[in-house]
């Protein structure tokens, strides 16, 4: 068997097109549209996020994995725009889980996930999956408002436990588990304001109950470490349409290869990077320590 190549990206931070209508404004609201005003607006921009998707499509994976911040204040109207942008996308199956600029305030989570809802592959519940082939992408949300100035997250117990429960029941299968969540699951990526509250909570899960790969966004930068005291890689990636110029910042993507070998998986992943010339190249490769199959794979 051939090798399955999944592309990872993340906090596109599509341009904001409309102002909050009278119903929408929050203080938390206001204080991320002066950020935008002020300094995002400058960093993201619609040129280097079309250069990154032409690039994912010209390698022709077989799965996105997109881990959250398609709006910037989570309003109604960007919602609805997100979805067009990624329905002229012409992505292949692709699963979403929402970040914290996605989950800004407390109002009508339902409605709005619902407009997502052929990407988020869930309701309001998860973590959600989409599986293909040997490959089996879970989605963990770790989206939740959160007071002003603070960008934290939290995937809660009872999802935990879901978690736990779905890792077991793919692991028994055999699939190759790729965990899905926005915010950094280890510590010092993030500042303590930004990071997942509960991250010893999801690193114990994954301890017990195994994964081969996680992916994450929510820092802006193309970062590998591991869940302590396992194996597990833990993967991030830098914001979809950063503009270029700092190569730890640059827009990008993650070419991930997962390869089925005798009783393992072997997992590459190839970071594509944004150069201030405006072309798309290779940047680090990783590879990573198979993964012993809980049962046996045809090749």
């Amino acid at each position: 068997m051939s090798f399955f190549q999944i592309a990872h990206l993340s906090d596109p931070h599509l341009p904001l097109a409309e102002l909050p209508a009278p119903d929408e404004i929050r203080f938390k609201r206001l204080l991320s549209l002066l950020s935008w005003t002020l300094k995002r607006r400058h960093l993201h921009k619609a040129a280097p996020l079309a250069r990154v998707m032409d690039d994912i499509r010209q390698a022709h994976p077989e799965l996105i994995a997109l881990t959250g911040d398609l709006t910037n204040l989570g309003l109604r109207s960007e919602f609805r725009r997100a979805r067009q942008w990624l329905e002229e996308q012409s992505l292949p199956p692709t699963l979403l889980v929402p970040g914290n600029h996605d989950a800004l305030i407390r109002e009508n989570a339902s409605g709005k996930a619902a407009l997502w809802a052929e990407w988020l592959k869930t309701g309001t519940t998860f973590p959600s999956l989409l599986v293909k082939d040997h490959i089996a992408l879970i989605g963990v949300n770790s989206a939740v408002p959160t007071a002003p100035f603070f960008a934290s997250g939290r995937i809660g117990a009872a999802q935990a436990e879901r978690l736990r429960a779905l890792l077991a029941r793919t692991g028994r299968a055999g699939l190759c588990r790729v965990v899905l969540i926005h915010h950094p699951p280890v510590e010092n990526l993030v500042s303590r304001r930004k990071g997942l509250e509960d991250f010893r909570l999801f690193q114990t899960i994954l301890r017990e109950a195994g994964a081969e790969l996680v992916l994450h966004g929510h820092s802006h930068r193309a970062t590998h470490t591991c869940i302590p005291d396992t194996d597990i890689p833990v993967v991030g990636t830098t914001s979809a349409s950063h503009s270029a110029g700092n190569p730890a910042t640059a827009a990008g993507w993650n070419a991930i290869a997962v390869h089925p070998q005798a009783g393992h998986w072997s997992i590459t992943v190839l970071r594509r990077e944004l150069g201030a010339d405006g072309m798309m190249r290779d940047g680090l490769i990783r590879n990573f320590t198979p993964h012993r199959l809980s049962r046996s794979i045809p090749l």
